[in-house]
């Protein structure tokens, strides 16, 4: 009797061990699928590092925060300045094909309607203007998207993307450092004195509104000054999560009211979000400051997009990545020290910091600039490049092109049907089959390599 009951406790405990060992694996898989996304967004801001220092040795200074034509009121004929950098760095980060589409005249094939060289407005419609919403897979983080990312069973027959709220939106933002006043506003044409001088004295980030920096302005030291970060992104506003708060008064002079705004019943919103359009080099749209901590709400003055108070933020735990000047990426937490966000920002007025004065917002400030002098003793934990071969997923992402148009596609390979036609799967849950003939012959091997290492896995 005493055998029996031993041996009934031993199957009860052999059935608690693995029904706990089976709770324990789902997690385990979704922290490991975690632990890739994260390690994918900063690869690439590493990678997008590398092309800002490739586009510097080419041109001998950063591209501008915003930039392009001028000199025509008309949207669909000029970009009225209002580029980006994401923009200028296209043929440094493997997108030559985009690039020449917007660097040269383009002409929509459906309607028939031309656009001038460096294209139209960056918020003019995608579906007119196809290389505003076309843009590259490098510029958005496979977890900083969740509205804009659903799953879709929808199959393509071609390896181009379609239009959609994805392909519009960016997830990495520049940085314009700690200044408050005016951070939004392009200058059309050259600024008289004053206005230069007061652009001078409030812009201290890696990058400003309608002006290069050259990497001598970085008296602090590249290692110690921040070009880019992430963001949230979403389209249209996502509430809780995407989002930016208008007319916040006084906001210059206290970012503390952007907080408080965040709190109170009364607030509203641009009915975009964060990171909606990655061609526009306004920080609204692709930028950030050093002021508020990260994943702070951000917000505009009663000056609108052209005085903003924006942060970086993320859905990875506790923090955002960072990409350093010296094209190094490290993880800043959500608690570092921002000073004091009820001191106004560095400007010429009466009321704000002077010019040439320490960050008012702490080592968070420190970081977002250039030429303050500022020593920074703290060392922060840089983020190691991922192993490709440590993940089967990744390692079977690849940039797929077609042998005539090409046209390319960054998706995961699925299989080879009938042994004529490949199945591919994009990021945003798009299915894309294509005649497998129709590929590049390293791509069409390549596919052929898969296929026979996914039906014959080794060990079998």
């Amino acid at each position: 009797m005493k055998n029996r009951s031993a041996s009934l406790a031993d199957v009860l405990g052999v059935i608690v061990c693995v029904a706990l060992a089976a709770s324990l694996v789902p997690r385990t898989i979704l922290k490991q699928r975690v632990q890739a996304r994260s390690s994918a967004c900063s690869s690439n801001l590493r990678t997008i590092g590398l092309a800002f220092h490739n586009y510097y040795s080419a041109y001998k200074r950063l591209p501008a925060g915003t930039g392009g034509t001028t000199g025509n009121d008309d949207p669909a004929k000029s970009n009225q300045g209002l580029l980006g950098p994401l923009v200028g760095v296209l043929p440094f980060c493997e997108q030559q094909r985009l690039w020449e589409q917007v660097a040269n005249p383009y002409e929509n094939k459906r309607t028939g309607v031309a656009f001038p060289p460096m294209g139209p407005i960056p918020l003019f419609d995608p579906a007119a203007y196809e290389p505003w919403g076309q843009g590259p897979d490098i510029y958005r983080c496979p977890e900083a998207h969740p509205g804009d990312q659903a799953e879709s069973t929808k199959v393509i027959r071609s390896l181009q993307l379609p239009i959609t709220a994805m392909g519009v939106t960016a997830n990495y933002v520049a940085s314009y450092g700690d200044g408050t006043v005016l951070q939004g506003k392009v200058v059309q044409g050259r600024p008289d004195a004053n206005e230069s001088r007061s652009r001078r004295a409030a812009n201290r980030g890696a990058f400003m509104t309608s002006q290069p920096l050259k990497f001598r302005d970085f008296l602090d030291g590249l290692s110690n000054t921040i070009l880019y970060s992430e963001v949230v992104s979403s389209q249209k506003r996502d509430p809780g999560v995407s989002e930016i708060i208008r007319d916040v008064r006084g906001l210059s002079k206290a970012p503390a009211e952007c907080l408080r705004a965040a709190e109170a019943d009364t607030k509203q919103f641009w009915e975009f979000g964060r990171g909606s359009c990655w061609a526009d080099g306004r920080p609204v749209y692709t930028g950030f400051q050093t002021v508020l901590p990260p994943n702070s709400p951000s917000c505009t003055s009663e000056h609108g997009i052209d005085e903003p108070i924006v942060s970086a933020s993320s859905l990875h735990a506790d923090g955002v990545h960072v990409l350093i000047g010296d094209g190094s990426v490290i993880f800043i937490t959500d608690n570092i020290d921002a000073g004091d966000s009820a001191k106004a920002g560095v400007g010429l007025e009466p009321g704000y910091t002077p010019p040439g004065m320490p960050s008012p917002y702490g080592l968070w400030g420190a970081l977002g600039t250039t030429a303050s002098a500022e020593r920074i003793d703290v060392q922060f934990p840089q983020v190691t490049p991922r192993s490709r071969s440590s993940n089967r997923a990744s390692m079977q992402t690849s940039v797929w092109t077609d042998n005539k148009s090409g046209a390319q596609l960054t998706a995961e390979f699925i299989e080879i049907v009938d042994q004529k036609t490949i199945r591919l799967k994009h990021a945003s849950g798009t299915i894309h089959e294509v005649p497998l003939h129709t590929l590049i012959p390293s791509d069409i091997y390549r596919a052929i390599e898969m296929d026979v290492m996914q039906r014959n896995p080794p060990g079998n």
